[in-house]
Parts: C-alpha cells; sequence; structure tokens
C-alpha cells in the first residue's frame, strides 16, 4: 500500500503534507496566524496529523501524542503605556503623597490573540526609587490593567519624575513612559533685608529689598505702601528691590508678598517712620542746690548742678 494523502490540521487550516524524495519526510507548509499562543491552554496551537493509504485505511496524531505537533506562536506588537495621573508638569499642591496611576495595555490593536501584559515585567520609579510592585493596586482593563500606587512616605517638595516600563507575556518591551510635575505644599520663602522693621528716617526714599525662592517659578513680588501698591512684578533669580517714596510722615506700613505659581504666598509686614520735622526746645535750665544758676547764684568750684530741659518732637 501507499500513502495517499498527509493533511496537518493547526489553527483551522488544513496543510498537505507531500514527500520530499531529498529528505524522505513527508513536507508542507503554513503560515501562523497573528494570534500569540500564549493564552492557549499549555502556551500552544494543538497539530494534528491524518494520514491515508490508497486503501483508504489512516491513521492521527496530534499534540497529546507528540509533544513536538505542538506550534507555539509570539506575536510582536509591544505594550503601550500611559500614565494618568499626575499629568506631565502638574502641580501638586494639596498632598505630599499623590495618587499615581497608569495603564499598561498589549497590543490594543487587536480584538484577540494577545500574548497580555506581564505584570512582573512592570517597574515603576518615583523620583528614581524602584517602587515594590506588591505595593502596586492593579485593575482589569481591556487589553491589560490600570496600576495604581500611593506612596507610602511624603514626597519632598520639588520636582518628580514617574518612569513606568513593561512588557507582555511573549517578551515585547514597551516604550518607558515618563513624566515630571511638582510637588509643593510650602508656601515661599520670603526675608526682607532692607528697610528694617521699626526704621525712623528723615529720607523720603527707602529702598524695598530683599530674597524669595520656592519650587514653583515663577515667584510674583507685590509691595504695598500704606495700602497702595508699588511694584507688583515676576521677580528672576529670587532677588528683588525697589526704590518707594515716602510721602506721610508718622508710621508707615509696608506690606511684601511673595506668590509663587500655585498661588501660595508669604507676607512680611515693616514699619518705618518717617520724620521731618527737627525737635524744639522749650525750656533749658541750669539748677544749683534747687535754684535756677544766675549770677547771684553761683556754683562752687567742684559743685554739681543739674540741666534739664523741655523738648518736643514730631
Amino acid at each position: 500500500m501507499a500513502i495517499k494523502t498527509i493533511i496537518a490540521t493547526v489553527q483551522g487550516q488544513d496543510i498537505e503534507l507531500t514527500l520530499n524524495e531529498a529528505t524522505g519526510y513527508y513536507e508542507g507548509t503554513g503560515t501562523a496566524g497573528a494570534d500569540s499562543s500564549f493564552p492557549q491552554s499549555g502556551g500552544y496551537f494543538p497539530v494534528s496529523v491524518k494520514a491515508t493509504d490508497d486503501s483508504d485505511l489512516y491513521a492521527t496524531a496530534d499534540s497529546d501524542d507528540f509533544e513536538t505537533l505542538r506550534l507555539f506562536v509570539y506575536e510582536n506588537k509591544a505594550p503601550t503605556i500611559e500614565i494618568i495621573t499626575p499629568t506631565s508638569g502638574a502641580y501638586i499642591t494639596d498632598t505630599t503623597k499623590p495618587d499615581i496611576q497608569f495603564k499598561i495595555v498589549d497590543n490594543s490593536v487587536q480584538t484577540s490573540g494577545y500574548s497580555g501584559v506581564n505584570k512582573d515585567e512592570t517597574v515603576l520609579t518615583v523620583g528614581g526609587v524602584q517602587v515594590d510592585s506588591s505595593l502596586i493596586e492593579w485593575e482589569d482593563t481591556d487589553g491589560g490593567y490600570i496600576g495604581t500606587y500611593t506612596p507610602e512616605t511624603d514626597l519632598s517638595d520639588g520636582e518628580v519624575t514617574i518612569t513606568v516600563s513593561g512588557a507582555d507575556n511573549d517578551g515585547n518591551s514597551a516604550e518607558t513612559a515618563s513624566v515630571t510635575f511638582k510637588i509643593d505644599n510650602l508656601s515661599p520663602t520670603l526675608n526682607v533685608t532692607s528697610p528694617a522693621n521699626g526704621l525712623v528716617t528723615s529720607q523720603s526714599e527707602v529702598v524695598v529689598a530683599g530674597t524669595t525662592s520656592d519650587t514653583s517659578t515663577p515667584i510674583n513680588v507685590k509691595i504695598t505702601l500704606n495700602g497702595n501698591v508699588q511694584f507688583d512684578e515676576e521677580v528672576t533669580g529670587g532677588t528683588f528691590s525697589e526704590t518707594i517714596n515716602l510721602v506721610t510722615e508718622g508710621d508707615n506700613v509696608i506690606v511684601v508678598t511673595a506668590t509663587d505659581a500655585t498661588g501660595k504666598s508669604t507676607e512680611q509686614t515693616i514699619t518705618v517712620r518717617y520724620n521731618t520735622t527737627a525737635p524744639v526746645f522749650e525750656e533749658v535750665e541750669i539748677f544749683y542746690e534747687g535754684s535756677q544758676v544766675s549770677a547771684d547764684n553761683k556754683v562752687p568750684a567742684g559743685g554739681q548742678y543739674t540741666i534739664r530741659c523741655k523738648v518736643t518732637t514730631s
């Protein structure tokens, strides 16, 4: 008897095998589908073959009979990663432990047949420190997962960079996603170096100067004199200096306010007394033993006398 046909069946395809006299094997060519075999039972597509002779007797074999009749297929579409929150450039002003959430999806262009996200290969770093994967909470989503992580310790004020990398079960690595945001739970620092609080001066011009800093720039500095705005601008390099004119005799209230990009502010108040009126002597007297010194009431050599006066000031 002679072999009439040998048919292999795999992924719904029938492939006829013909004798290759050079090798002595019956051979045929098939084309793997787009689907990964990873989700299949055992991680492979089962293959069966049926050999029929010219008397119509046949024999069959499948992947249970021969482990070599197992077709392993991998897909080559990498997962995609999206960091949902915080967004790039965000200012976090209400907490030092913001929720971090990202989505990793495998081969979303397919409706099925992707190998799936390998959660064990997902790496989250916060501020350059890798997060223990057991602290990430996972939620199923179409084609993958949404991961959520809340820092266990406070993040420091300033810029924080998050990165997420990952791969699917067929070893396709996703492009690493990254965002940088700012933690800002502190108001700006403010140090008014001039004038000194309580300064008394007869000069109408006063220089208001100082420094300010914050993680969230730019910083706006506003200077008011007795409630009237004298300066209201963004400062460069954290330093400011503005000359203002005092017009009111007596106490003048200068308020300096530094406001960062998130709206947090710090305020400092300085009182300056402006006086242009010199003191006036009303009475000046010299006494010796209780009496006004005069030509008739002289102070003896070596005697002690008292000078007293009355002075008025503005």
